[in-house]
């Protein structure tokens, strides 16, 4: 007996999100039309300071994707080559980039059973005298135990780069992703927990 055609499953289908905002996402792209502003610009610097407070930061600096936020807030904290930084083996691809591209090389961890999250036990075994970081990476909106990987980097005098591409608005305690650590990435990929219609990201921190 023959079997049935097979469904056609959108690979990304976002009607009812954009739907349910159409207005006004249809209200923000003429105004960026008629400002003619269409890399950075007054929006985009509105944005930046709404994220930063939304994350209870000192600043957010817009990029073009969560990729170029890792990869940028890694240059900036200095780390390069013969640097070695510690990631989650379970994570999106761009977190291991990041580090190849700001010139280090990335070094993988195992994470919990439980949470998917970094395994804290297996990162200190990963510690060289040439770790400079670490990237805990907040999973499926949940936030890493932060005040655990404070006191590891403390320990072993780490810088911490938050991977918080997937944790939006989430929370640790009374603090949001983004405000933890030295500085922190955001994607705004469409198909994340606050997406843009296009590619986009950021980065956060309260470093001068």
């Amino acid at each position: 007996m023959p079997l049935a055609a097979a469904s056609q499953v959108p690979f990304l289908d976002l009607r009812r999100q954009h739907g349910a905002i159409a207005d006004q996402l249809r209200s923000a792209l003429d105004r960026v039309v008629q400002s003619n502003a269409f890399i950075l610009g007054s929006e985009v610097e509105q944005f930046e300071a709404q994220f930063a407070e939304h994350c209870g930061v000192e600043h957010c600096i817009g990029t073009a994707s969560g990729t170029a936020a890792l990869t940028l807030a890694m240059v900036a904290a200095g780390i390069g080559p013969g640097d070695e930084v510690i990631v989650p083996a379970h994570t999106y691809i761009a977190t291991a980039l990041a580090v190849a591209h700001a010139g280090a090389e990335p070094v993988f961890c195992d994470v919990e059973e439980r949470t998917g999250l970094v395994d804290l036990d297996s990162a200190a075994g990963m510690v060289t005298s040439r770790t400079a970081a670490i990237v805990p990476v907040h999973l499926y909106g949940q936030p890493c135990d932060m005040e655990a990987l404070d006191a590891f980097a403390r320990r072993h005098a780490l810088l911490v780069i938050e991977d918080a591409a997937q944790a939006h608005g989430a929370r640790f305690g009374s603090a949001r992703t983004g405000s933890f650590g030295d500085v922190a990435a955001f994607s705004f990929y469409p198909s994340k927990n606050l997406g843009a219609l296009g590619d986009g990201g950021a980065i956060c921190t309260s470093s001068d």
